[in-house]
């Protein structure tokens, strides 16, 4: 099980970043969301800032974990 790279926690889950077409905010779309998931959220909104490794080339960035875990226990399976 993947680590937070931050505090170490294994509460980690995988998903995608997603960068809407039109110019919305850029959200992090958990693995496991419903397929017609009812939600007017698009998921958490990604921090403005992010970080890289300029060694490894890893990339991440932050959301709010409020957010987060209400996101995922009420969008995902």
């Amino acid at each position: 099980m993947p680590q937070c790279l931050q505090c170490q926690s294994e509460r980690v889950t995988r998903g995608k970043i997603v960068d809407p077409p039109n110019g919305g905010p850029t959200s992090f779309h958990p693995d496991g969301l419903r397929l017609f998931a009812f939600t007017l959220s698009r998921g958490p909104q990604m921090a403005d800032q992010a970080h890289a490794c300029l060694d490894c080339g890893l990339v991440w960035s932050t959301t709010d974990k409020a957010e987060l875990n209400a996101f995922v226990r009420n969008h995902c399976n």
